[in-house]
């Protein structure tokens, strides 16, 4: 009974944190435009949108946060749980709830951003190495594309394959970065479908 006491406290925690909504606060009180972001732009509650529409600073602040939103419960249970070898049930599950917090926040009715930067918050916290070892690559694509997506889309993709080759992770964690991986690009498509195409733009 504690076991599943635990396991919902860890997707609570999660689910609660991802749905900040850094986006939305942001755009309410920076720059002197009140307003809510998801009726500007894309339409889209995340990191893209706001660097498009208040420009380039604001976009990263709102994108560390989200980041944020996903490492830290992943982080902080596994410490709960006394491994740092390993990632603990718990922490796994509690990822996975800051995206959906993050895409679906109990704050906002339920329609939020697409979770791209949460989710590479929480693969960040279970393949640190990898995804430390494309940081800078994946910036020097940011400053040529200026595509989120593609940006996001390589350090996914480049620090899933590092982490299996050069880090010898398991197969179920490898698993569990692709599911999250689907999870996002699923979002995204719907995201693009019904909301037409993302502003991308991080220009200041």
């Amino acid at each position: 009974m504690l076991w599943l006491l635990a396991w919902c406290a860890a997707g609570g925690l999660g689910y609660l944190l991802g749905s900040l909504p850094t986006a939305y606060l942001v755009m309410q009180r920076a720059g002197g435009r009140p307003g809510d972001v998801r009726l500007v732009g894309d339409g889209n509650a995340g990191a893209a949108n706001v660097a498009h529409v208040l420009g380039y600073r604001w976009g990263v602040l709102v994108g560390t946060v989200d980041i944020a939103k996903g490492a830290v419960p992943v982080l902080l249970l596994n410490a709960l749980a006394g491994s740092w070898d390993t990632v603990s049930g718990a922490g796994l599950l509690s990822g996975v709830a800051a995206i959906a917090g993050h895409v679906w926040p109990v704050w906002l009715r339920f329609k939020g951003g697409r979770g791209a930067a949460t989710a590479v918050g929480v693969t960040a916290a279970i393949v640190t190495g990898p995804v430390l070892l494309v940081a800078l690559p994946a910036l020097a694509i940011l400053w040529r594309t200026r595509s989120t997506t593609l940006t996001l889309a390589f350090v996914y993709v480049a620090s899933i394959i590092l982490a299996r080759i050069l880090f010898d992770t398991s197969w179920g964690i490898i698993c569990y970065c692709v599911g999250i991986f689907i999870l996002v690009g699923a979002v995204h498509f719907w995201s693009l479908r019904f909301r037409g195409r993302p502003a991308e733009s991080v220009s200041a």
